[in-house]
């Protein structure tokens, strides 16, 4: 859950504690017509929707909401942890996440953010996936955006250890915790991929 302090308080949009901890949304109707307001926000949430991500820490830091006259700016940190599974065992690990939150946000999109834009213009693709209208007034998908910043800062890949012997391309079993034999037993019978590609199962080889 977010809980406001410092200069000015930005408004919540939900009327129910566990409403406002699964949507994080919050009202900048009164920020983003005011110059040189500024808002902190605390972050202290359990999780973002996000079906391919798995916190097992929420997400805790603070944010600086600050209006410069024609933009936006969102600054801060936020710390979280995600599991990832390994890309050699497919075991889940433990992944820390720091985020360096830093958003430039066009006022003139924050009031409108489904205007119809000026041949010249490229749209603004982040606020129309965070920001919406709601009876004129611009809402913030917190939970959005942070979510965008958590899957940014994955790792491309991620291994248990450096020594992690990964899974057995013939078995499926994971070698870190048993021994496999397939890889004796392929060389015993050289000819097996040969043979599975022909329909035949070689003879094992006399002892």
């Amino acid at each position: 859950m977010c809980v406001p302090i410092g200069i000015a308080a930005l408004t919540w949009v939900g009327t129910t504690d566990a409403e406002r901890r699964r949507l994080m949304f919050l009202d900048l109707s009164e920020i983003a017509v005011r110059k040189d307001m500024i808002v902190r926000q605390q972050v202290d949430q359990p999780r973002v929707e996000d079906p391919d991500l798995e916190f097992v820490s929420p997400l805790v830091g603070d944010l600086t909401f600050e209006n410069s006259g024609d933009l936006l700016n969102i600054s801060g940190e936020v710390d979280c942890a995600v599991t990832v599974p390994c890309a050699r065992c497919l075991v889940e690990v433990e992944v820390p996440i720091h985020l360096d939150v830093e958003e430039h946000l066009p006022l003139v999109d924050v009031l409108n953010p489904t205007r119809e834009l000026e041949p010249d213009e490229d749209p603004e693709i982040v606020i129309r996936t965070i920001i919406h209208l709601e009876q004129g007034r611009p809402i913030l998908d917190l939970d959005e955006l942070l979510r965008q910043w958590v899957v940014c800062e994955l790792p491309m890949r991620t291994v248990c250890s450096e020594d992690c012997a990964g899974l057995c391309p013939t078995c499926g079993g994971n070698r870190n915790l048993d021994p496999c034999r397939c890889a004796e037993a392929d060389r015993n019978m050289p000819f097996a991929a040969l043979a599975s590609l022909l329909g035949d199962t070689p003879d094992p080889p006399d002892s």
